[in-house]
């Protein structure tokens, strides 16, 4: 079996997408131990400055996808960078969604060519990890249904994307975000990989959200969570998990006002876990921080993204927190309160999905859907 990997998240910044790409090859490792599993690096977009042609080459990559045109996609995949080298030697494609499957995604349709492509060379193809939010946007809809129908094995992370996609009459698995697959860490683990940081014995870690940018309204909207953070937990100091370089913007911007601790890049998905373990309670819009803190028993207060991903965490989980929006500051301090009186039951309550399996054969399909 030689295995196609993609999207390879484990050299991105984001913690998150660091720790998925692990939890994928730790999965595949363990299922398929004779498997050549090869990740690929897809090349940039061409004329990245030219949006509207890149545009014009998506819209006719679609629409030759949706008319069964294979030469088109074959075609139109060239002006997207991706070509034939891309496909030759592989007989599975492990397709790993994460958040590319989304409305204002710039790589959706350059992703459903390459499986579609896949498919009609023969692959198992099996599309998994992923948050599906395609809005109202039916043109996507029609290009996802008309890929989806046709691969191996589909599964979503989470039950909103579920329901989503049932809606299109597709019929997708439910398995957790391979970040699951890593378990928790031990005590000991945790010890030995911030062993330098010099932590405080209480303190509150505060993440940005994809739902925020790098202006002066999300400048804002960061300033009065950390105000109500810093009025509710007040004898304990702010630590700030810079995942993007929007939170990095963010942290630049208000450091001096709340005079937080950073915790940033280069640092590594398993430092960040190891932080989140020590936390008295996470607060933010990031999915796999919460993830994280879900997985070492840690409270955590979800705040929105830009797709409904942290709603699907906190269904998936059975997390008695409802996600909070960003500009309902007059909302935080209730689920601060909340938090507070349910957090020494919070662990009899929360379901973290353990995951042991990958699908990427047919035989796999079959043991689970038994």
């Amino acid at each position: 079996m030689k295995i196609a990997y993609f999207v390879n998240s484990s050299k991105s910044i984001n913690w998150g997408g660091q720790a998925t790409s692990k939890g994928i090859k730790t999965l595949v490792e363990k299922t398929y131990p004779n498997a050549e599993f090869i990740p690929l690096d897809l090349p940039s977009f061409p004329m990245s400055k030219f949006r509207i042609v890149r545009t014009v080459w998506e819209k006719k990559l679609a629409k030759a996808i949706l008319t069964d045109d294979r030469k088109g996609v074959v075609k139109y995949l060239g002006k997207l960078n991706i070509d034939e080298r891309f496909f030759n030697g592989f007989d599975t494609v492990c397709f790993n969604g994460e958040g590319a499957i989304h409305a204002k995604s710039g790589h959706l349709i350059r992703l459903m060519g390459m499986l579609y492509e896949y498919k009609q060379r023969g692959a198992f193809v099996s599309a998994l990890n992923q948050t599906v939010d395609l809005g109202n946007n039916d043109f996507l809809k029609a290009v996802v249904k008309k890929v989806y129908s046709m691969v191996d094995y589909l599964a979503v992370r989470e039950p909103v994307s579920q329901r989503e996609l049932q809606k299109l009459g597709l019929d997708p698995a439910l398995v957790g975000d391979a970040a699951y697959a890593l378990g928790a860490f031990s005590e000991e683990k945790v010890d030995s990989l911030i062993s330098d940081l010099d932590l405080p014995e209480k303190f509150v870690a505060v993440t940005g959200s994809s739902f925020l940018s790098r202006n002066k309204t999300s400048v804002k909207l960061m300033d009065r969570l950390l105000k109500e953070v810093q009025a509710f937990y007040i004898d304990m100091p702010i630590y700030f998990l810079a995942n993007t370089k929007t939170d990095m913007y963010l942290a630049k911007k208000l450091r001096v006002k709340y005079g937080f601790s950073v915790f940033s890049v280069p640092e590594k998905h398993d430092r960040a876990m190891a932080v989140i373990a020590k936390a008295y309670i996470v607060i933010g819009g990031r999915q796999h921080p919460n993830i994280f803190a879900a997985m070492q028993g840690v409270p955590f207060i979800p705040l929105q993204g830009n797709t409904h991903k942290m709603e699907g965490v906190v269904e998936l989980l059975k997390y008695p927190v409802d996600v909070l929006r960003w500009e309902d500051n007059t909302k935080f301090e209730n689920a601060f309160e909340k938090m507070e009186k349910i957090r020494e039951k919070l662990n009899s309550i929360v379901e973290v999905p353990k995951i042991e399996l990958i699908c990427l054969d047919i035989h796999t399909k079959k043991i689970l859907n038994e």
